[in-house]
Formats: C-alpha cells, sequence, structure tokens
C-alpha cells in the first residue's frame, strides 16, 4: 500500500492546483481522475467553450472589416475547422497540465477512487465512456494510504426534471461544445453567464439563436444597466431574447413556454435546445453519510480552511458549492495545500468577498465586489468607453465602466465592454485591498489603452475628470 500525504480525488483546476502546491510544499501527494486531466474546465467548460468564442471574434470582425477599410467579398464559417482547433486547444492544455502533474512527482492514477476510510483510497482503474457516461473498469485496483483526502469531484450541468435528456435536440453545455456541424437553429434555456457565452459563439458563427429566460431580465444577478446593455447588443446582432417567460415543455426541437406577464404561448422549433440553467455540485451523498460528512444539496460543507466536518477530509472547487468559477477553485486548491501542509503553523483562510465574475459575451462583462442595496452614503460613476481614445480608434465604443464608492473606496464595479476582462484585475485589487481611489488615480496609466478608462472613472468620481465631460 503506497503512502501519501495527500490523495486527491479529481483533476480539474481546483484539484490539480492542490496537487502542485502540496507537492511544491514537500508533500507525496496522489491524484485520482476517473475522466480526463484538466476536469470540467479544460476538456467540457472553460478551454474549449473559450477557444469557440474565439473563432466567434474573429468571425464578427472580419464581419465588420468594412470600418477599418478592409473589404471582405465573402466569409465562410468551416465549423469543421473551428472543432478541430477548439479540440487541439483542449488537448495542448490536457498535456501541459499533465506534464506539470509529472514534473512536481505527482502520481496520477486513471480510474474511480472509492473511500474506504478517511486514510484509505482504493483505486478501481479504468477509463470513463462519455458516450455512455459508465465506468469501464479494467479488473485492477490499487490501495492508497494517506494523512489527508481532497475532494475535489467538480459539478454537472443542472437539468430540470421534466426534460427528457434522451431527446437528441436537447444538449447540455457539456454536450454542445463537444459537436461538430453547426446547428441551424439554437434555443438557449437560461439567460445567465453560459447562456449569454453559448449565444456569443453561435450567433456570430451564423446559428439563428433565441434565448428564454424566466426571469425579467438576462444577467439578472449584475445591474439593469448591464442586462439592458447586454440585450441591446445581442439583439442587434440578430438574436431572439424572451425574458420573463416559463418554459413549459420541450420535446422532439419544439419548446413551449409561456409569457409570465401576459399569458400568452410561445413556440419555438429549433434543430438544437441548450439547457444553460447552471450547474451543481457532483453529489456522492452514499459516500458522505458513510464517512458523517456534512453536506447540503449545494455541495460540501467546509470550513474557511476548506476542511469538511471529518477531520482529514478537505473539499475544494465545485464540489463545496461555494462557486463554479474556476479561479475560485484554484485559490481554493492553493489554501487547502498549504493549510494540509502547514505543520502547525497559522492556518491560511479562503475568503470569498472578492471573486471577480467575467462573461465571455461580444462584448465582455465583468462583475467585481457586492453592489450595496443601501446607496444613501454611495457615489455611483458611470462612464462609458465611448470616451476612450483606444477603444474609438478601434471602433469599440459600446459599452461602459460603472463604479460604486463608500468613503473614498471602491466598493464594487461592473462594465460592458471590448476586453474588459483584461482591465478587471486593477479594480479587483483595490477592493480587496481597500486602496484610496485617489491613490490610484495619481499614479501613470498608458495612452491611449482601454485601462486608461480605470483612471478616468477614478478621476471621474473626484469630480477632476481632465479627458472627457458627460
Amino acid at each position: 500500500m503506497k503512502e501519501y500525504d495527500a490523495v486527491i480525488i479529481g483533476a480539474g483546476p481546483a484539484g490539480h492546483t492542490c496537487a502542485v502546491r502540496i507537492a511544491e510544499l514537500g508533500g507525496k501527494v496522489a491524484i485520482v481522475e476517473r475522466d480526463f486531466i484538466g476536469g470540467i474546465c479544460t476538456n467540457w467548460g472553460c478551454t474549449p467553450s473559450k477557444a469557440m468564442i474565439e473563432s466567434a471574434k474573429v468571425a464578427h470582425e472580419v464581419e465588420n472589416s468594412a470600418h477599418y477599410g478592409i473589404r471582405v467579398s465573402e466569409m465562410q464559417i468551416d465549423f469543421p475547422m473551428i472543432a478541430e482547433r477548439r479540440q487541439k486547444v483542449v488537448l495542448n492544455t490536457r498535456h501541459s497540465i499533465t506534464d506539470l502533474l509529472n514534473h512536481h512527482n505527482v502520481d496520477i492514477y486513471q480510474g474511480e477512487a472509492v473511500i474506504n476510510t478517511p486514510d484509505v483510497v482504493r483505486v478501481r482503474y479504468g477509463n470513463f465512456n462519455n458516450d455512455t457516461y459508465q465506468m469501464e473498469y479494467s479488473g485492477e485496483e490499487a490501495f492508497l494510504h494517506t494523512r489527508n483526502i481532497v475532494l475535489a469531484t467538480g459539478s454537472k450541468p443542472l437539468i430540470p426534471p421534466f426534460i427528457d435528456e434522451n431527446d437528441p435536440t436537447i444538449v447540455s453545455s457539456h454536450n454542445l461544445i463537444t459537436i461538430e456541424e453547426l446547428p441551424e437553429t439554437l434555443t438557449i434555456v437560461g439567460g445567465g453567464v453560459i447562456g449569454l457565452e453559448f449565444a456569443t459563439i453561435f450567433s456570430n458563427l451564423g446559428s439563428k439563436v433565441t434565448i428564454v429566460e424566466l426571469l425579467p431580465r438576462v444577467l439578472a444577478m449584475m445591474d439593469p444597466d448591464i442586462s439592458a446593455e447586454i440585450t441591446k447588443i445581442m439583439e442587434s446582432n440578430g438574436v431572439n431574447i424572451l425574458t420573463n417567460h416559463r418554459v413549459t415543455t420541450l420535446k422532439d426541437g419544439v419548446l413551449k413556454a409561456v409569457n409570465q406577464d401576459s399569458g400568452d404561448e410561445v413556440e419555438i422549433r429549433s434543430q438544437m435546445n441548450l439547457i444553460a440553467i447552471g450547474r451543481t455540485a457532483v453529489l456522492q451523498e452514499e459516500l458522505y453519510q458513510q464517512l458523517g460528512l456534512s453536506y447540503t444539496r449545494r455541495g460540501i460543507d467546509v470550513d474557511d480552511t476548506l476542511e469538511t466536518s471529518v477531520k482529514g477530509v478537505w473539499a475544494v472547487g465545485d464540489a463545496t458549492g461555494k462557486s463554479i468559477l474556476a479561479h475560485c477553485g484554484i485559490q481554493q486548491g492553493i489554501i487547502c495545500a498549504e493549510n494540509i501542509m502547514r505543520n502547525g503553523s497559522q492556518p491560511r483562510l479562503m475568503d470569498y468577498n472578492v471573486v471577480p465574475a467575467i462573461v465571455y459575451s461580444i462584448p465582455e462583462i465583468f462583475s467585481i465586489g457586492q453592489v450595496p442595496e443601501d446607496l444613501s452614503d454611495v457615489i455611483v460613476v458611470k462612464v462609458p468607453f465611448a470616451v476612450n481614445l483606444r477603444a474609438n480608434i478601434e471602433e469599440h465604443p459600446e459599452g461602459f465602466i460603472k463604479l460604486w464608492l463608500r468613503n473614498n473606496k471602491l466598493i464594487a464595479t461592473q462594465a460592458i465592454g471590448y476586453m474588459v476582462s483584461e482591465i478587471q484585475q486593477e479594480l479587483t485589487n483595490m477592493i480587496a485591498l481597500k486602496t484610496d481611489v485617489d491613490q490610484v488615480a495619481r499614479i501613470i496609466h498608458a495612452h491611449p489603452t482601454y485601462n486608461e478608462v480605470v483612471r478616468s472613472a477614478l478621476e471621474y468620481a473626484e469630480g477632476k475628470a481632465v479627458d472627457f465631460y458627460l
């Protein structure tokens, strides 16, 4: 029986990051994965979807190339080539993660982990069949003795009970990311982050896309101005958005929904229907009950060190139900590893107060911090990208940045605009570090850059904007 400081179950971002950090700190670590190394993010989520979004962005730019004096007589979408490139990106990422684990001497076990006791993990060697969603076992087993177990078992798409998952016209994000042919028509149930990103991909590649959202607006968790702006932009790109509609049936490619205001029923026939109403933690209730491990329907209960109710058993990533964002899982993995290897020093605690959220639509969207309900002592600033020179030079003036400030400190910010994911970190740091606005506004920001809008907005909040007026 092999001896380990930690056995990690699941090789997604949280799991493999945790493994690497434990190894860096001198620990002997094993990772067990029943599917592909890299988990959902690498193989079915972030990586393939962003690879396809990149193709959609290029298509969008070519479609609008005449603005730059470049005339393209005929644009053709070669979807099989897009799919081939998507798979190449996935494979490269998967190989990079595997190489990283091997570099740090992490033992990789391909198969299903069975926890016999909190200090023994049995590995049933085999491969997961993604067509049948069943394990195909080789009959061989290994027993791993460990001081710690880390559960990084991830999440799965949330599918409502009235949906027949065997209907060939119905897909989850997991399935849609692997298709080889572009659907002529696509209906997306859900106007959240996942729904909008897939609407971005397929509408820009030529599919006729409809979004059906239960709530009164898309991206309902964000500021109403953001929802209104992305709705306007997507509708101008041909996306049909039906908000405040409740889906009643979906079968054989026909979706029926009721307008919750008028009671009118709509019927939409599509080649494919994507269910994008969220994700839920993969629960192993029988195991949790056997171990005496505390959990809810959202996920495994953990404290701020990432330890569960059972000493020596930890959980990170989507499995905790805290967040389905990969960067949150990565941070959990690092903190969990450092607490496992701390040897009596003070534990490091996970802080969820400042977690940036990004929507990779066209244009992109970010949200950082908590917008307060009581705005009586809050300054709210909204600056359009139309005042930014770089945005005007490159003809991306749509969108805006919005700030919420209290006592000369940034407490929340949201933005929609071209590549705003690349300008959010400065603002994230300001909120996390509670930095005074004037400290950042005084720093020279390169000109012309998109990030310069941060200085412009901060100076505007102080009443001394020098490069624009509203």
